[in-house]
């Protein structure tokens, strides 16, 4: 039975990619009442009808699969971020990259619109996220075009997903690396806000010339962190781990315990202040929630 990949659906009819052509699909009945809900990057097991159209058989054990925004088997997540238009918000990156690592996917943070800030403020946030934290970060500038040669060797033979802000210049950047899609709209920033108007409103996985597939997904202003213990927030911030062995408690939380290495970290400028001050205040949201 072919396999393919759901790229995506509109009105419960899934479009899948099967041996590079793209096959319109309904699911089997038994999908409803299960409440299975397909999502793009799932992997199917689809039946070919005489008159080239399918239907969904079989959805396969998944890898992995984000909530927001939902797709799944995923292979990186492009976590886009932007120091200027909009203006940086370090907390709302934090809180993306905790999902993204809570979903086993590994993030690349694309700095994007370097062209409008100082090289110097492009270098302290490379050594900050990536010397400090351990994230890889690439620099781009999607409306001039910096960087993407680069990234397309990211992309190539992998599935991808963008994620940030509306505003920080995702679909641009889809414009920038697939040309020919023209149907990716592009919004620009509110005069008034500051920040971007959300453009796509669906999840969509784009076939991309040099290989690999990269999610569109909508923008998006919030995230709570619903599923998601205290134990493993602090399992999310990856930069504690190369410390936390060494606290006096296995236990320990990095808020107020004694003899805590990640703080001692923190006090050394070994693990970035702000990271911690974060994750303090993602530690105390989560907790208030489990109250509830």
């Amino acid at each position: 039975m072919p396999v393919g990949q759901v790229i995506r659906s509109h009105s419960n009819i899934y479009y899948v990619l099967v041996d590079g052509r793209e096959v319109e699909c309904r699911p089997r009945g038994k999908f409803r009442l299960d409440r299975l809900q397909v999502r793009a990057g799932d992997e199917v097991e689809v039946t070919l009808a005489p008159d080239g159209e399918g239907r969904i058989e079989k959805v396969l054990p998944r890898r992995n699969c984000l909530e927001r925004p939902p797709v799944a088997n995923v292979d990186q997540c492009l976590v886009v971020f932007t120091l200027v238009e909009p203006e940086a918000d370090y907390l709302f990156l934090d809180r993306v990259l905790v999902h993204v690592e809570q979903a086993g996917v590994e993030p690349l943070i694309l700095l994007n619109k370097i062209d409008l800030v100082e090289e110097a403020d492009v270098a302290a946030f490379v050594r900050l996220y990536g010397d400090l934290v351990g994230y890889r970060v690439l620099p781009i500038s999607a409306a001039e075009g910096r960087g993407l040669d680069e990234l397309r060797r990211h992309l190539a033979g992998k599935t991808s997903v963008l994620a940030g802000h509306s505003g920080v210049g995702k679909s641009r950047l889809v414009r920038a690396l697939e040309p020919q899609r023209a149907d990716v709209r592009i919004g620009d920033l509110s005069a008034k806000s500051r920040k971007g108007r959300h453009t796509t409103r669906h999840v969509e996985l784009i076939p991309l010339t040099g290989g690999g597939l990269l999610a569109d997904a909508p923008g998006f202003t919030y995230l709570e962190f619903q599923d998601i213990d205290k134990w493993t927030l602090r399992d999310c911030f990856r930069e504690f781990a190369r410390y936390q062995a060494e606290c006096r408690y296995a236990d320990c939380l990095h808020r107020k315990e004694p003899d805590c290495a990640v703080r001692d970290a923190v006090e050394a400028g070994a693990i970035p202040e702000s990271r911690h001050r974060n994750y303090l205040m993602f530690l105390d949201e989560v907790e208030a929630m489990k109250r509830w």
